[in-house]
């Protein structure tokens, strides 16, 4: 990587932290946050925008997912640039943090700038995660 490609990768993830600043965190008092981290790869979902995730033991690599760290750290799966075909799939960094038992707060790099929206929680399993984007504080 050149020199001025490190400098933009610094200055956007510095951008990132930036913009996503107080939600580095979840909240260690609920039990929801240690149910949903790991990784869940996009099943289905329907006109109602409501959201069907398994549970899987890595990103789908033609499917959109999270990957939620113990932390607050996230990975998000999203089509790249192009959704036609052939559709290339990109990782985006950033953090998850939880707003209460139903509610948390994704905020992630995406095509150059951060973007930031809530998940709500529908419900959750061992091995199933119902949501639906409630807000997108970046549209």
């Amino acid at each position: 990587m050149t020199t001025r490609g490190s400098l933009a990768l610094m200055v956007g993830m510095t951008l990132l932290l930036a913009a996503c600043a107080g939600t580095s965190e979840p909240d260690p008092r609920l039990d929801l946050s240690r149910s949903l981290v790991g990784i869940w790869v996009l099943e289905g979902e329907d006109t109602e925008g409501i959201q069907v995730f398994a549970r899987a033991a890595a990103l789908s690599c033609d499917h959109p997912g999270y990957e939620f760290g113990e932390h607050g750290g996230l990975r998000v799966r999203k089509p790249g640039w192009c959704d036609t075909p052939p559709v290339t799939w990109t990782d985006h960094e950033g953090l998850w943090s939880l707003l209460d038992n139903r509610l948390l707060d994704i905020c992630h790099a995406w095509r150059g700038s951060p973007r930031e929206y809530q998940l709500e929680i529908m419900s959750l399993g061992p091995s199933r995660l119902t949501c639906r984007v409630r807000t997108d504080p970046g549209s």
